[in-house]
């Protein structure tokens, strides 16, 4: 444990990086545990002997060993449940050890309570995409019902069992408060923050001139209307393209949909290291985040970071994250961000605007103001639950 006499102790479930080999639900809880080890305060235990986790890996908190990554198909799902169950037994022993002020879930398994005794739980919401759009969501294979389903319906369980609930934004607050019917005094938001910043050397093998989409593409992520407003652009401007990074290879139906739209050959997909996304980004003609929702939306956060031109969905928490350094359109409408795309590509002063005002939008977001607000949070919650 990272301790100080006399400070407050706080266990941090294993869940997520049971979970997760990356993603942003277990990078966050790596950069609130990468500020709390650095400046000592709170004392916390990280319950992961064994995890596949690429932040977790660096961390000088943790003690546990590297698993690989899963195999594909039934010996993944097998592999899964036994680092999960390594895990969870390894919770129970440090919770046999000793004894904590906070328990803190990485995730919605409602197995946590079991840990909890005579601590305060402490839940995060990281978004209520399962709540807003479920039929995107997987809960009748094996794997679906005995992890999925149990997360989703689980979180709502933990949310009405926390002392308190942390929400990443005020759009995340509102939406548990509504769909939940939880006493909006129970909600804290703790905003986070990006990992990346400055500017880089573009990463090999992206066109020259590009428009950047990042992150999955599927479902609520918009990325077809996405494509067909760049389309438009692209046939009017011969030397542009589209760079997508992340989400892997292109689907059979995405590949149909370029080709539809006569712009295959002009829009590539890229794996990017996280070293190298900064380039990716700041070497950006400007950067596209068309999805209709939400939790938070960090790369907004990066591409403000780096630099890069930034067009946001007018939607969701997106403009409590961008404020006046986006330009927003409507992300049901192909003409609006045609019609934005255009405005930007065209007019060179407004990147440079967009560019300072990024810049100047992002020191607002830091892993040291989420990590003050989390420790603030954890001091302030009541030793009392909602419901039993």
């Amino acid at each position: 444990m990272v301790r100080k006499a006399g400070h407050m102790r706080v266990l941090f479930d294993h869940q997520i990086f049971s979970y997760q080999t990356f993603g942003g639900a277990s990078r966050y809880f790596c950069e609130l545990m990468n500020v709390f080890a650095r400046d000592g305060e709170p004392a916390f235990d990280v319950g992961v002997t064994e995890s596949p986790n690429e932040y977790l890996a660096g961390a000088s908190y943790y003690r546990g060993k590297r698993s690989p990554r899963r195999p594909p198909g039934m010996r993944g799902t097998a592999a899964f449940f036994r680092t999960y169950a390594r895990n969870e037994l390894h919770v129970r022993s440090l919770v046999r050890a000793n004894s904590y002020d906070v328990v803190h879930a990485t995730f919605y398994d409602p197995s946590v309570l079991r840990h909890v005794r005579n601590a305060r739980l402490v839940v995060t919401v990281l978004d209520m995409i399962p709540e807003r759009y479920p039929q995107y969501f997987d809960t009748v294979t094996l794997y679906g019902k005995l992890v999925t389903k149990r997360w989703i319906e689980g979180k709502r369980v933990l949310c009405n069992r926390a002392d308190t609930i942390l929400a990443i934004s005020q759009k995340t607050k509102d939406d548990v408060v509504a769909m939940y019917g939880i006493d909006p005094a129970r909600v804290t938001v703790t905003h986070l923050a990006c990992s990346i910043s400055g500017d880089g050397a573009k990463p090999s093998g992206f066109p020259a001139r590009y428009v950047l989409f990042v992150g999955t593409r599927n479902t609520y992520k918009n990325f077809a209307l996405f494509v067909e407003a760049a389309a438009v652009v692209l046939r009017e401007d011969p030397s542009l393209h589209v760079a997508c990074v992340g989400g892997g290879a292109f689907t059979p139906d995405e590949h149909a949909l370029l080709e539809r739209e006569h712009i295959a050959d002009r829009v590539s997909q890229h794996s990017v290291a996280d070293r190298d996304l900064a380039g990716a980004y700041g070497r950006a003609e400007a950067f596209v985040f068309p999805s209709l929702y939400e939790g938070f939306g960090i790369p907004i956060l990066e591409a403000f970071a780096c630099g890069c031109p930034t067009l946001v969905a007018n939607a969701s928490c997106f403009p409590e994250i961008a404020g006046d350094a986006a330009l927003y359109f409507d992300p049901t409408s192909r003409d609006d961000l045609v019609a934005a795309l255009r405005r930007v590509l065209g007019d060179a002063s407004l990147r440079t605007s967009l560019r300072a005002a990024g810049t100047a939008r992002v020191k607002a977001f830091t892993w040291e103001n989420t990590a003050r607000a989390t420790l603030a949070a954890y001091r302030a919650t009541p030793r009392e639950s909602a419901v039993a």
